[in-house]
């Protein structure tokens, strides 16, 4: 219980603190936004935030490093075995940053695309490192120190120099121990988290101990001015200067109750302050040194402030990180601040009168808000002041009359509401009730109603009075809605112009602001200028059509107006949107509530309080957009970089800003090819993504912008060069090659159609020869049958008729004379019919044979044989044969197997022989031999007889030149012999051939096919 009590204590004493605060209201009001597990962020416990060069944020916490790029979080991989607790982050002063976690040190090189941790100290391994480091620091001269449990270090291009503290330093926080103190001059000095405070000596290169030792905790620092800093201390937020030696010469307790974890600066004179337990503390750094509780802030611990390039704070909980946004209107005061705000006005002296519904005020500062003091009856709806005089509008119809807090006068205008009042002097004042308008002389309490001049219809909106003292109506409807005042006829007389945009529709004017010659008005269906008798709408973007309920300009000639989206702020071209997440109490504006005074402060009245804010000549200009091709992975595209597509294809961007939240981020793009705009700007859908599609080719420029909500103007334009190239089959090239591609087939179709007919035509012509040939071989066949056919009926009729006829005449003398002749001359007889029956029969089988030939029914029966058996027979046969005529026949021929036709090649031996012995002489020699030639035997039949002419020889195998020559001996013959043989041979395969010479003898060749192996 009793280790319980310092806590309790301290709980108590910060739920006074915040009661006592809220006495004094809220100086910021700021918006938030939170990154946890529920939006994006997966680990909690964040101890730190920075924001790199190129405007990446990154956060320390027990889970790793995580960057922020594209609206996502991205956690960076340590090495192996290393340890994922990080404690802090520091951006370097030239660019890259440090990180620290339990056992290491890191250096993140800023980039959209690559998430590595570079490795540059090991901790815990040696004495000479740090253990368990806590706190890194970057001095002027850009050396980084780094702080462990107990003692400091030097970091120098990767080396690393220890410098020994005492053990009364030894921290017992488990994040915090020393802090730096670096004063403009240089001085450095550190503090350690029990308190005790050195100097850096840079001759001796050592940490001298101060004489100034407080005796407290220290457990963060901030620099306030060139030698003044911020403590946050175990005894609460001390103040301390030092001298130019580094002397503390000055402390002071800004608060004794707050508990310090972090400080970050508002502006010069306020500071916000993270605590252990207290969540977070506004601090005015003044003579009083007031301090505010942050409404709305939903945690009490706060690890780290960081304030970014945008002025936005980040806070580091152990519950995620916090985004921190001033809001743009402040509507904190102390009294009648949530009232209904009827009407305010600017008094004489300056100061800002408002009204509610039964009371006044008058805005002392933009804190504090006194009642004036002055009654009445009825509930108040409008008001007025001149000089001294107050004047009310009651919704009963009354003008009450205050000289100072008196009522001095109550004048009943109408039995309805007024709903404005417009002093043209002391004593004129222009009313309207009931929409009728009234002139009241407030010294003679005279009416006059001007209904007349309006056709007698209750039309009167909005009376406004120039500087140069025109008086303008606002009235109602297309033909109505604007009149002014001729004071020379007293009459008002209406100046309305059509407008085409309105046509018919209901419109009416609620307020009215005039600027030299031009008159801005505020109707129920935008705003629009009249000027010269011409009348023209302000472009308002997307709220061009709302209704506007009240019109200022200010001092830099911005138009600010009241609508049911909020407040709108146009300068020049650019339209800005402020609601209730920049300050504004309520979106119900009462018609005409908005003022700016001569402060240059914006007052505006709503349903649920007054509110305003500062106006300055510089509105922050958004930063650039960040473009990713959205792909798989996410590839961003590099500034200055260019992309291509091609024609027919589409682009998709996925487009964010280095400003958070995403959400408050408004994004649009156009279409550029060279000054023409393609396409106008557009706005990007909730998924903030970029379709570029259906484009022609050419070079185009996409131009993206991005508006931050509230007060930020247009960024500049994020251009990317944009190539549309053809579909290949499109390009220049590709139809020059498709037209010398169709150019080349149709020659190469040409050409082959020429080649294809020329080859038919030599195909046909071919077949024509062929045709021919075979015509006159046909015809060539049919002569030579003809040939045939007259040379077989040669032979009928002459070759078998004479030796019928011998055969005949023998055989009459063997009957007529069979007993005159002698048994000689009978057997001489009967031989000689038996020779001439023979050679008939002979004759007769030759025709059959060469007939059965010709016709092809002669069947070819192939075997395989030896021969040497058929020479060997036909040798000694013919011996005899050629004996009977003293001629010699001898052989030379060996083994020899063929395949053939035995009797066919019997027959052409035997034919080829029996013409050796019929045409040789006595005592010549018939030569027989066959050898082997390649793959067939060659059989010669040599004799030495009478032989052929060249003439006989060409002759030799034709059927239509066959001379029957008579031999040796007289023997006859037809010549069917050798066109028999030349037919066998040619039947079996082989060829047959002749040599001859006259006189000398002749060899007659044939082949036959060898065996086959």
């Amino acid at each position: 219980m009793t280790k319980l009590l310092p806590f309790y204590k301290l709980l108590i004493t910060s739920l006074l603190m915040i009661v006592f605060c809220e006495i004094y209201a809220q100086r910021t009001d700021f918006r938030f936004h939170e990154y946890n597990k529920q939006n994006k962020l997966s680990e909690e416990l964040v101890k730190y935030t920075v924001q790199d060069s190129l405007g990446i944020y990154y956060f320390a916490t027990d889970a790793g490093v995580y960057s922020l790029i594209n609206d996502n979080f991205h956690l960076y991989q340590v090495p192996e075995g290393k340890s994922q607790y990080f404690k802090e982050l520091i951006r370097l002063k030239g660019g890259n940053l440090l990180a620290l976690s339990d056992d290491a040190i890191y250096k993140i090189t800023p980039s959209f695309t690559s998430n590595d941790l570079e490795l540059i100290l090991e901790c815990n391994l040696d004495p000479a490192s740090p253990k368990y480091p806590k706190h890194v620091f970057e001095d002027q001269k850009q050396q980084v120190w780094i702080s462990d449990y107990n003692h400091l270090y030097r970091l120098n291009n990767g080396t690393i120099e220890k410098y020994s503290m005492d053990e009364k330093n030894l921290t017992s926080s488990y994040a915090r121990s020393f802090q730096f103190l670096e004063c403009d001059n240089g001085n450095l000095i550190v503090v350690s988290q029990k308190g005790w405070f050195y100097n850096f000596n840079q001759k001796s290169n050592s940490f001298d101990k101060s004489i100034y030792q407080p005796g407290f905790l220290v457990h963060s620092s901030f620099k306030i001015g060139s030698n003044e800093f911020l403590l946050g201390t175990s005894l609460g937020i001390i103040k301390i200067i030092f001298d130019f030696k580094g002397r503390v010469v000055h402390t002071e307790t800004i608060s004794k109750d707050i508990i310090a974890s972090c400080f970050e600066q508002i502006n010069e004179s306020r500071v916000i302050v993270g605590t252990w337990f207290q969540g977070l503390v506004e601090i005015e750094l003044n003579n009083e040194h007031k301090f505010y509780p942050v409404g709305g802030f939903p945690y009490f611990t706060v690890n780290d402030l960081f304030k970014d390039d945008f002025g936005k704070f980040w806070v580091s909980t152990n519950s995620g990180v916090i985004v921190m946004e001033k809001k743009f209107f402040t509507s904190q005061f102390l009294t009648a601040n949530s009232e209904y705000v009827a009407s305010i006005r600017k008094a004489p002296d300056g100061k800002l009168i408002c009204a509610g519904r039964s009371h006044l005020f008058k805005v002392v500062d933009e804190q504090h808000i006194d009642m004036l003091d002055i009654e009445f009856e009825g509930s108040l709806n409008t008001f007025q002041q001149f000089e001294e005089y107050t004047l009310i509008g009651t919704e009963q119809g009354q003008l009450l009359l205050y000289l100072r807090n008196e009522l001095i006068k109550t004048i009943q205008v109408s039995t309805q509401s007024i709903s404005e009042i417009e002093f043209e002097n002391a004593d004129i004042v222009w009313v309207v009730a009931d929409k009728e308008l009234f002139q009241v002389n407030l010294y003679e309490g005279t009416i006059k109603s001007y209904f007349k001049d309006f056709n007698e219809r209750r039309i009167v909106q909005d009376v406004f009075i120039g500087e140069n003292n025109t008086l303008f109506v606002g009235g109602e409807y297309q033909h109505s809605y604007l009149y002014q005042y001729n004071r020379n006829k007293d009459r008002f007389e209406n100046i309305s112009i059509d407008i085409p945009e309105v046509g018919n529709m209901d419109f009416w004017i609620r307020d009215m602001w005039l600027v030299k010659d031009t008159l801005y008005i505020g109707s129920s269906s935008g705003l629009f200028k009249y000027s010269d008798s011409n009348i023209k709408r302000v472009n308002l973007g997307a709220y061009s059509n709302s209704e506007i309920n009240a019109v200022v300009i200010d001092q830099f000639n911005a138009l600010w107006l009241t609508t049911s989206h909020g407040i709108i702020r146009k300068r020049k071209d650019e339209v800005s949107l402020f609601t209730p997440d920049q300050g504004l109490p309520s979106k119900t504006f009462t018609v005409g509530n908005l003022l700016i005074d001569d402060k240059g402060f914006l007052w505006v009245g709503t349903s649920n309080g007054l509110a305003f804010a500062h106006i300055t000549d510089t509105i922050p200009n958004t930063p650039k957009p960040i473009v990713h091709i959205a792909k798989e992975e996410s590839w961003f595209i590099q500034p200055n970089s260019s992309l291509e597509v091609t024609a027919g294809s589409m682009l998709l961007m996925d487009v964010t800003a280095i400003i958070y939240p995403q959400k408050q981020n408004q994004f649009q793009y156009c279409v550029m090819r060279g000054d023409v705009k393609i396409k106008d700007w557009k706005s990007l859908s909730n998924k903030n993504q970029v379709i570029v599609s259906d484009l022609e080719p050419g070079d185009y420029e996409i131009c993206i912008r991005c508006k931050h909500e509230g007060n930020y103007s247009w960024s500049e334009n994020r251009i990317i060069p944009l190539r549309v190239n053809q579909v290949w089959y499109l390009r220049w090239y590709t139809l020059l090659s498709e037209l010398i591609l169709i150019l080349l087939v149709v020659y190469l179709s040409s050409q082959y159609s020429k080649r294809r007919a020329q080859q038919h035509m030599i195909e046909l012509e071919k077949i024509v020869s062929e045709r021919t040939v075979q015509l006159q071989d046909a015809n060539e066949s049919l002569l030579l049958a003809n040939k045939a056919k007259d040379r077989f009926l040669s032979i009928i009729g002459h070759d078998l008729r004479n030796p019928f006829n011998a055969i005949r005449g023998f055989s009459k003398m063997l009957i007529r004379d069979a007993d005159m002749l002698s048994e000689e001359e009978k057997k001489e007889l009967t031989e000689m019919i038996y020779k001439s029956s023979d050679d008939t029969f002979k004759l007769l089988e030759s025709l059959l044979e060469w007939a059965n030939v010709q016709k092809g029914k002669f069947k070819l029966n192939r075997v395989e044989f030896d021969l040497a058996e058929i020479l060997q027979s036909n040798l000694e046969l013919h011996k005899n044969l050629a004996s009977l005529k003293d001629i010699s026949v001898e052989g030379d021929f060996k083994s020899l197997q063929v395949n053939a036709d035995k009797s066919m090649v019997d027959t052409v031996i035997r034919n080829l022989m029996s013409n050796a012995i019929k045409f040789s002489y006595a005592n010549q020699t018939i030569l027989l031999r066959a050898i082997k030639k390649e793959n067939f035997a060659i059989v010669q039949v040599k004799d030495e007889g009478i032989g052929m002419t060249e003439t006989q020889v060409k002759n030799l195998f034709k059927i239509d030149t066959v001379v029957t020559s008579e031999g040796t001996a007289n023997e006859t013959g037809t010549g069917f012999g050798l066109m028999l043989s030349k037919e066998f041979v040619e039947l079996n395969g082989g060829q047959i051939r002749v040599s001859s010479v006259k006189g000398k003898g002749t060899s007659f060749y044939f082949s036959i096919p060898l065996k086959k192996d």
